[in-house]
Order: structure tokens, then C-alpha cells, then sequence
């Protein structure tokens, strides 16, 4: 991709519901959390910001030299402010942003292209819409940001959809839009593909 557009991987939470670090749960040979920010690099994305939180004394050793990892020590008020830690490592001459979840490892490239690729075209906040619901990763194009840095609280990007026109990207795989809060989450999202 021509345009710049950097990634942002959310990956601070306590793991709390599930009793243990999910970002190192294994999944096809890599860590939950590796696979998202392979996904990230495969997808273009540059550079690549991993934001941890919680456990991250243990997480941060397995993560890959070229990402950038930040720490926010306040992960416990929130997504946004990971939000706010992330955007702040990045320069002015990016076109866009992917945030991602670091507990989703089943997303894959073509997907996370896809959404950038609409989101660049349209000059919009672009969400997948998958099984009649909003999902993740999510665009967030350059004139949104400042904006997206202000929010607080536990809501995240979603805090800012109303306040600027927004484009869905329908999709049709159901299993892109599950994400790991328990044991059974987990086991759920490896019955979708057939994973031990």
C-alpha cells in the first residue's frame, strides 16, 4: 500500500475472565498475540505499536524486534488510554490508523487489508460488519485522531462513531468477529478452524 498507516495492537488487559495471560495462549505455532502482529506486518501496516499492560514483564520477551512496544501503566482505565499511549508514538506523516485487538490472533491479512483499503478509498472510520454486528480491526483515517486522543474511559474508538461519518464493511466469516474473554471463548475460536 502507497499510503502509510500505521497499527496499533490493544493488548493491555488484565486477561481477568480468563485467569491467565491470553496474549500468550498458543495459536498455529505462534503466541495469541504474535499472530495478531504478524497479521499486522503482513497486512503493510508500519510501524507497529503493541501496547502493554498488564503481565507485561512476561509478554514483552516474546514479541518480534520490529514492533514498537509502549507500556501503559494505567491499562486499568481502559482501552483509550492504550488508545492515547499508541497515538502518541506515531509521526504526522501517517494517512491512517488499524487498531487491532490483541486478543483476536484469527485475523488475518486479507481481512485487515481489506478494511484499510475501503477505509483509505472512503477518507472514513471504517468498521467490518460481521453477523449484524460492529467488529474489529477498525480504520481510523488521519482527521479523526486528535479526536480519538481525547477519549477516556473503557469505550475506546467507539466513543468518536457518531461524531464523524463512518463506512461498515460487510463480511461474511462469523468467526472474525469473536475475541478471547474466557477459557470456553477460546476453545470456541479454535473449534472455528479446526484448531487442537
Amino acid at each position: 500500500m502507497s499510503n502509510q498507516v500505521a497499527g496499533i495492537v490493544l493488548a493491555a488487559g488484565g486477561s481477568s475472565r480468563f485467569g491467565s495471560p491470553k496474549q500468550l495462549l498458543p495459536w498455529r505455532g505462534k503466541t495469541v498475540l504474535n499472530s495478531v502482529v504478524s497479521t499486522a506486518f503482513d497486512t503493510g501496516l508500519a510501524p507497529v505499536i503493541v501496547v502493554l499492560g498488564a503481565n507485561a514483564d512476561q509478554i514483552e520477551p516474546s514479541l518480534p524486534k520490529e514492533c514498537v512496544v509502549v507500556r501503559n501503566d494505567a491499562w486499568s482505565e481502559g482501552q483509550s488510554s492504550s488508545i492515547r499511549i499508541g497515538l502518541a508514538q506515531l509521526s504526522e506523516e501517517i494517512d491512517g490508523v488499524l487498531i487491532l485487538l490483541g486478543d483476536q490472533p484469527q485475523v488475518n491479512p486479507h481481512f485487515c487489508s481489506s478494511i484499510v483499503q475501503k477505509g483509505l478509498e472512503c477518507g472514513k472510520i471504517t468498521i467490518p460488519y460481521v453477523n449484524d454486528r460492529r467488529a474489529n480491526p477498525v480504520f481510523f483515517p488521519k482527521h479523526t485522531l486528535k479526536r480519538l486522543g481525547q477519549v477516556t474511559g473503557d469505550q475506546g474508538g467507539r466513543a468518536i462513531f457518531s461524531e464523524f461519518q463512518v463506512e461498515y464493511l460487510p463480511w461474511l466469516d462469523d468467526c472474525m468477529a469473536l475475541d478471547i474473554d474466557t477459557p470456553e471463548d477460546y476453545e470456541k475460536l479454535k473449534a472455528c478452524y479446526s484448531l487442537q
